[in-house]
């Protein structure tokens, strides 16, 4: 009975054996990857239980070294692409700035001259049709001139906001780089 109960063992150890190296092949396999190491996951492509590894702490310890190695691995990677992106964001925060100059130039030439165009046409309707004198019709169209200006403004301040919360975040990505 002895010997029937040691040869049960002797399978089950060797059971456990081969499971545990068909993990260690499914982790090699999903590290070679690049895929994301997880208990189930393994488990799936190994072929065993969760409970499995569950049970086995070696192999539990093993999915998590090698997880974190990977990250550290992506992290590394990913470090080394935040150079270049930082650096890509200062092409790109000048490139903006220069944008939004000419933008602001062109939108305030349009705005002189449509004022121009507007305004001579309107005065002349009025001075033509006679409704209004020409000092009112002055008064309206600078009370609107004053409103145009006023939303202007309030566009100007806007990108203003937006620049500033560019340049932040740009201080704040140069800062977690030179840590």
């Amino acid at each position: 009975m002895a010997d029937r109960s040691e040869h049960l063992v002797h399978l089950r150890r060797a059971d456990s054996k081969a499971k545990a190296a068909r993990v260690l092949a499914a982790l090699d396999s999903m590290v070679g990857a690049g895929e994301v190491l997880a208990v189930a996951r393994v488990a799936r492509m190994a072929g065993v239980s969760r409970r499995f590894l569950y049970d086995h702490p070696e192999l539990r310890a093993e999915i998590e070294r090698r997880s974190a190695a990977l990250a550290q691995q992506r992290a590394r990677s990913t470090a080394g692409d935040a150079r270049v992106t930082a650096a890509s964001l200062r092409a790109d925060l000048e490139n903006a700035k220069a944008t939004n100059r000419r933008l602001e130039e062109d939108l305030a030439a349009l705005k002189r001259r449509l004022g121009e165009l507007l305004g001579g046409d309107f005065m002349a309707k009025e001075i033509a049709s006679g409704s209004m004198r020409a000092e009112t019709a002055v008064t309206g169209r600078v009370t609107d001139l004053e409103q145009a200006l006023f939303e202007a403004q309030e566009a100007l301040a806007r990108r203003t906001e937006e620049l500033e919360a560019a340049r932040q975040i740009n201080r704040e990505l140069m800062g977690r780089l030179n840590r």
